[in-house]
């Protein structure tokens, strides 16, 4: 059921997020929590966040991929399950059940956990409640795995993860990047073997473990503030080379440099409302199955 060895094979299997029981007013423990580069938001509507789910999903199926979608939590404490990235990833065949510094982000799992049922005790493993680590800051690469140190995952889950890895034998190099907006794939996502979306002017020094610079030979496209707060970087490779993301201005001159240096397929879907909360697709996906 599981395999996720980088974000850019085929998709295969993946939980969608929904827009059903979106609650009129924000989680204002999770608004205190946000960065400094994250500005308060509003709730946006929920018949306008599901219909913009739809299209994610007919996309997604007619590329061939098998989409899920989450049970609706009844919980005064969750205002929304648009994100389930990072409430849970998928590392090679394991499963890992996030741990929030944020009660509300923990139980919206509940929606998810009938669609993991299956899943071999072995290959599930919940994160500690001690350490916090969420899966918009993990991100798989071909012997690599990209981790963000940031407002939501700690130094301490970096290190369990890592830890955990190795234990299953795992040959991965683990990459820290500092960032100083809300995960990792605000501001960094691997689109191919060697190839990134980048702001750089929103992370620190890529390290190891030891805390000793990481050169990356990588061919990065550069992002831009403005470009990162449209959310450019959070895009989802459905399959190699082709991408789903924003139909948005602030998003364009990235879309059309994909396009027209490096061929790839960018479908242009209007997806406003999860980025009006923060996430945009890659956030709003969390993939079972790739290959």
């Amino acid at each position: 059921m599981l395999g996720i060895q980088n974000e850019f094979d085929p998709l295969q299997l993946v939980i969608l997020g929904t827009g059903i029981g979106l609650k009129a007013e924000a989680d204002p423990v999770l608004q205190q929590g946000l960065p400094k580069t994250s500005a308060l938001y509003s709730q946006p509507d929920p018949k306008l966040t599901e219909h913009e789910f739809e299209g994610v999903c007919r996309a997604l199926e007619q590329l061939g991929t098998v989409v899920q979608r989450p049970d609706i939590v009844d919980s005064p404490e969750v205002v929304d399950q648009t994100c389930p990235r990072d409430i849970g990833f998928v590392i090679d065949d394991l499963y890992f059940e996030a741990n929030s510094r944020y009660a509300s982000r923990n139980i919206e799992h509940l929606g998810i956990d009938p669609l993991l049922k299956d899943i071999e005790p072995l290959h599930y493993i919940k994160i500690p409640k001690d350490v916090f680590l969420e899966g918009g800051d993990v991100m798989p690469a071909p012997g690599k795995l990209f981790v963000g140190l940031g407002a939501r995952s700690s130094r301490e889950g970096i290190e369990w993860l890592a830890d955990v890895l190795h234990q299953r034998g795992s040959t991965r190099e683990i990459v820290i990047i500092p960032h100083d907006v809300l995960h990792l794939d605000c501001c960094w996502n691997v689109i191919g073997p060697d190839l990134a979306l980048w702001c750089e002017a929103a992370t620190g020094t890529f390290m190891d473990l030891e805390g000793r610079p990481v050169h990356l030979d990588f061919e990065t496209i550069s992002v831009n503030r403005a470009e990162q707060a449209a959310l450019a970087t959070n895009v989802l490779v459905a399959r190699p080379g082709h991408i789903l993301a924003r139909d948005d201005a602030a998003c364009e001159s990235i879309n059309q440099i994909l396009e027209s240096r490096y061929g790839f397929s960018v479908e242009r879907l209007p997806f406003d409302c999860v980025p009006s909360i923060g996430g945009s697709f890659r956030c709003a996906t969390l993939p079972l199955k790739r290959g």
